[in-house]
């Protein structure tokens, strides 16, 4: 009984260990706890009434995440992305895209296909109040339709990592509304290829918005 005790608590503490790892890289995606800022463990937990235990662990995953940087005797760091690094991130993501694209070009369901040109064309229709959530929406579901069917476990895993920062860099890509509207567009233009033959189009549009993304981001952090 006491092993099986044993066993119980320890799936409880990992259980609530996940909790706040999800919580946290939720809240570092959205800004609530800003890069740069060092991010103050017991506090946290008070806020959060956790104890430290599974906070410590959960910090641990989300520094071996890149979302954070552990420092001897001093609160974890959280992490502000530099142009350089927005570069490289953004190269790896053109190439590992590309090849996603490629593999589920013929596997992507007509009817989600459908779905999405009309999540783009009411785009149009919506209060320009609702306008960029509705975009990042689209943004975000587009995207996934060749990133969940490329028929590769590995390179999906790889690309929804690296989402993970991407939706970091669209807080600042929300801010200015010209950004948005030009990415809504070359959204657009990739719909306009899929389910085609055109899949040499498809890729290249493809290709274009995430240099162009990139290279509009890396204008807003640090160099």
């Amino acid at each position: 009984m006491k092993i099986s005790g044993k066993k119980t608590n320890a799936k409880r503490s990992s259980r609530r260990a996940e909790h706040i790892f999800n919580r946290l890289v939720t809240e570092i995606v959205a800004g609530t706890i800003p890069g740069g800022e060092p991010m103050r463990e017991a506090k946290m937990a008070r806020q959060w009434r956790v104890s430290r235990t599974p906070m410590r662990e959960a910090v641990r995953r989300v520094a071996e995440f890149g979302l954070l940087t552990l420092r001897r005797n001093r609160a974890p760091l959280v992490r502000a992305f530099t142009a350089r690094e927005v570069a490289g991130l953004y190269k790896m993501r053109e190439v590992l895209e590309v090849l996603a694209l490629n593999e589920a070009w013929d596997h992507i369901p007509p009817r989600l296909i459908g779905d999405l040109r009309r999540q783009a064309e009411s785009i149009s229709q919506c209060k320009s109040e609702d306008r960029i959530d509705q975009c990042l929406a689209l943004d975000g579901n587009l995207h996934r339709a060749w990133i969940d069917r490329c028929q590769n476990p590995w390179l999906t895993q790889s690309l929804q990592r690296i989402w993970t920062y991407i939706r970091i860099f669209q807080r600042f890509m929300a801010r200015d509304p010209e950004l948005v509207r030009r990415s809504y567009e070359e959204h657009c233009r990739i719909l306009q290829t899929l389910g085609t033959a055109a899949r040499q189009a498809g890729v290249n549009a493809l290709r274009t918005h995430i240099r162009r993304s990139g290279a509009a981001v890396k204008m807003v952090v640090p160099p």
